[in-house]
């Protein structure tokens, strides 16, 4: 006889949290506010959607249990990008230039989270939950809280010093070093870990997928299953072809130009990634702290658009850096070096004679210099002109 699929199931690869979450839960001892923290795309979203599911449930079977057939089940289970339905799952919502709530969500790349959201959050966990016995709030990458003069952070304190009866909360973050120490000190943290190649092959079962992208998918995730995902359903694919390309094409007259094609990409599909999200309400939004860099446009317009510009560019600087590893490898050991992207040997070949080994670790410094940048807000198109004289210089003569 098959096992009953249990509530916990959905979560791949990360055993010890789930052991600890459910022990806390059958003792009746769970926080009131948890620090979900570790690499993106290991399951940290789909954890605390797990957890609001056994708090909400109507009529669950066992402690640390949801049913999975009650009407609050069902609505979590019908979540879209982590976004429910659900009344007393309270989501992270964007304010309208008059002050009121929309039906947009502050998306995970989104540079900050406003202290209107805050106070609107606040105010909803003390209300009377309308189906159930709680309320809760996700806040996904926490750390956004804190920035600046982290007036949105220091919102939330008294409601986690002093949750209201039946209020819940669960903090996640990649960068937890990010948040207030004393946020973090009145939050229970659950640690989650990289995916194995395994785990991540199986997160991606299903689908008319050939073994060799399977396979090379799980060799570029760096141990996220989120970015195994976007590689073959996202636009990391895409863009990880149209960069492959570039650098295939690659030779000393077009060395100068290339950072600057590689922001002009990024400027193009920022403004499409922008314009999507404007007719997707559900979508997560990409926000940015940039004014002055597209014009004379409506100032929520440019920063919303200019955070979606510099999200594909780290993306696709993050892709360059992937290829420079592997030129690295073939320079220090020769056609039989072990590389992440097999399909891309060649090319990998290539860039070994183009650059040497001293020229490959030179444009990789480069690479996470411009990183760092751009994370920094430094303007695309600097730090493309920089990248490109630093690439040119790193060229064997």
């Amino acid at each position: 006889m098959a096992k009953a699929k249990g509530t916990w199931d959905a979560l791949i690869g990360q055993d010890a949290p789930v052991r600890f979450l459910r022990a806390a839960l059958k003792s009746g001892r769970d926080a009131h506010g948890y620090l979900f923290e570790g690499p993106a795309g290991v399951g940290k979203r789909t954890a605390a959607l797990l957890l609001a599911k056994v708090w909400l449930c109507h009529q669950p079977p066992e402690p640390g249990e949801a049913c999975g057939e009650c009407k609050s089940c069902r609505w979590i289970d019908a979540a879209k990008n982590g976004i429910s339905d659900h009344p007393d799952l309270l989501p992270v919502v964007k304010y309208d230039t008059q002050g009121h709530p929309t039906d947009k969500v502050v998306g995970d790349h989104e540079v900050s989270i406003p202290l209107a959201t805050v106070q609107y959050l606040t105010q909803q966990l003390h209300r009377a939950p309308m189906n159930g016995p709680r309320r809760v709030a996700i806040v996904p990458e926490a750390q956004r809280l804190c920035r600046g003069q982290a007036e949105s952070g220091n919102a939330f304190l008294k409601t986690l010093e002093e949750p209201p009866a039946g209020a819940r909360l669960i903090f996640t973050s990649s960068r937890p070093e990010g948040l207030l120490d004393t946020i973090v000190s009145r939050l229970q943290p659950v640690r989650f870990r990289r995916l194995g190649a395994k785990e991540i092959a199986r997160g991606l079962v299903g689908g008319n997928r050939e073994a060799a992208e399977i396979e090379l998918a799980v060799a570029l995730a760096d141990g996220s299953l989120g970015r195994a995902k976007e590689l073959l359903d996202g636009d990391l694919g895409r863009w990880r072809r149209q960069v492959l390309q570039g650098l295939d094409r690659f030779t000393p007259k077009d060395c100068p130009a290339f950072g600057l094609a590689l922001w002009a990409l990024a400027e193009q599909e920022g403004k499409r990634l922008f314009e999507a999200d404007e007719l997707e309400p559900d979508d997560a939004a990409v926000g940015a702290d940039e004014a002055g860099e597209d014009g004379e446009e409506d100032e929520a317009v440019v920063k919303t658009e200019a955070g979606w510009k510099r999200f594909a560019f780290t993306r696709l600087l993050e892709l360059c850096e992937v290829a420079f590893r592997d030129a690295l490898c073939a320079a220090a050991a020769g056609p039989d070096a072990p590389l992440l992207q097999a399909d891309a040997a060649k090319l990998s070949g290539k860039l070994a004679e183009r650059f040497g080994a001293l020229g490959c670790e030179r444009v990789l410094e480069a690479l996470r210099e411009a990183l760092f940048a751009t994370r920094m807000y430094v303007r695309g198109d600097l730090v493309g002109r920089v990248l490109s004289g630093r690439m040119a210089d790193a060229m064997v003569p």
